[in-house]
């Protein structure tokens, strides 16, 4: 019945794939965090939304494959989207 969803193997299928897609994204972040030696955040999406991490994780899988990576600075500490499209 619809009042009891975990007898729904749809919602149990659902719920573990959710489960092994977080653990995916959990191992993802660690990878990164020690390959270039960074903390992240949790939100892993919003971290690599600018394209930041990801110039660098190129750059250290391919030395030199980025040569211009546009950062975030303290006087301006969103790019605009123009500039993460071209880091991405």
């Amino acid at each position: 019945s619809p009042a009891n969803d975990s007898a729904d193997p749809r919602v149990r299928q659902n719920s573990k794939q959710r489960e092994e897609e977080l653990e995916l994204i959990e191992q993802l972040r660690k990878n990164i965090e020690s390959r270039l030696k960074v903390s992240l955040p949790s939100d892993l999406g919003a971290a690599l939304t600018d394209g930041v991490v990801l110039c660098h994780l190129a750059n250290h899988v391919r030395p030199r494959s980025v040569p211009s990576i546009h950062i975030p600075s303290p006087a301006v500490p969103k790019l605009t989207m123009a500039k993460c499209r071209r880091n991405v």
